[in-house]
């Protein structure tokens, strides 16, 4: 009787389960075997079958859309009969297949599923906070807020997703707050999508899901690492992929066409440039408005702000020119083209730049003059 050993996780999380296993076959080999026997009119010989199989995630993908209609069939028919097989993320229908065969008692199956969690270590809460505010410059409100949340989804066992819309004009710190709250809180891992991507139905496979040999939202959504998901730019995303997000943001399990997803206490961050929340209900609609749990505003910086962070940014770069110039001298020039209000961090790295390469270029042609 076959073995399958199903692992649902991201990838170092199989690799881990797997690493100890002595010269198990790979499932893209023994299909390319059976192919080139298959060309040359042959059936495949029950002493290359193999024994112990390794499918991982990214197998489904690398086969042709026919295979994956039986992927289930062809490792039973390429595998001897008391063959062990691991299994990473297999889609929807593969696991309806191999649960009918565990039923009907003709394989054994085990199930695997990697945990995720959030830092919940209360002494490290104020220390992991203390660095966020460090990171994030001149949004003392919105780290406010955030460490409401954190302190509340450290502290309870939350099932539903818990979804923050992180809102207000470009480049004043709304990213840097998400990938700060993943180095404190979820061990610097995130999964990231990038919604300004998706405007048109061209990208609606990935969303939607299509075939298990395509990638989608599910497929990347169970191999991630961590339980804080990164949604950035959600203004930007079309409205006909709202009805995703439904599902996304008030659900335990996520389905989309291919792959079923546990995601259970997952933190969901969106970014988004709207101003208020009217703009938001306006452009959003009030369901998926209704679906997110909070609101966290962040301010266009003031003129203190704008002072810390030009500060930073000279101390980031010290090591580039401090051969060449004092931070006194560089500042007394960026000083007189950085306004007082209206610059963001963008705004100001691109100032400051520019600097740079002038008073370097300007060096290279003073020693040539010499």
């Amino acid at each position: 009787m076959r073995t399958f050993n199903i692992v649902i996780g991201s990838k170092a999380y199989f690799s881990d389960k797997i690493k100890d296993l002595v010269k198990p076959t790979l499932f893209l080999d023994i299909v390319i075997l059976n192919d080139n026997y298959h060309k040359a009119g042959k059936p495949f010989p029950n002493n290359e079958k193999a024994k112990l199989l390794i499918v991982r995630n990214d197998s489904y993908i690398g086969i042709t859309e026919s295979a994956n209609d039986r992927v289930g069939n062809l490792i039973i028919e390429l595998t001897n009969d008391d063959a062990v097989i691991w299994l990473h993320n297999p889609s929807s229908s593969l696991l309806f297949f191999l649960n009918s065969l565990n039923d009907s008692k003709e394989i054994t199956l085990s199930t695997d599923r990697q945990e995720y969690d959030i830092e919940r270590d209360k002494s490290n809460f104020v220390n992991g906070m203390k660095a966020i505010s460090q990171i994030v410059i001149g949004q003392d409100k919105a780290i406010i807020e955030t460490s409401k949340s954190l302190r509340y989804l450290t502290s309870v066992q939350r099932k539903k997703p818990y979804v923050i819309m992180l809102y207000g004009n470009s480049s004043i710190g709304k990213t840097e707050l998400v990938k700060a709250i993943a180095k404190n809180f979820f061990d610097n891992k995130f999964l990231e999508k990038h919604l300004s991507m998706f405007r048109s139905n061209v990208n609606s496979d990935y969303l939607f899901g299509d075939k298990p040999n395509r990638r989608s939202i599910g497929f990347d959504l169970l191999e991630r690492e961590s339980n804080l998901i990164f949604l950035d730019e959600f203004d930007k995303c079309a409205e006909f992929f709202y009805s995703v997000f439904y599902t996304l943001f008030d659900n335990t399990v996520f389905k989309d066409a291919v792959y079923e997803v546990d995601i259970s206490g997952a933190l969901i961050i969106l970014t988004s440039n709207y101003s208020n929340e009217d703009e938001m209900k306006e452009h959003l609609g009030l369901p998926i408005y209704y679906r997110i749990d909070k609101f966290i505003h962040f301010e266009d910086f003031s003129q203190e702000t704008i002072y810390k962070i030009v500060c930073k940014e000279l101390d980031d770069k010290y090591e580039e020119y401090k051969d060449y110039f004092s931070k006194e001298e560089v500042y007394s020039i960026v000083s007189k083209r950085i306004l007082s209000q209206g610059e963001n961090a963008r705004t100001i790295k691109n100032k400051i730049q520019a600097v740079l390469e002038e008073l370097l270029f300007k060096t290279m042609l003073e020693s040539k003059e010499e």
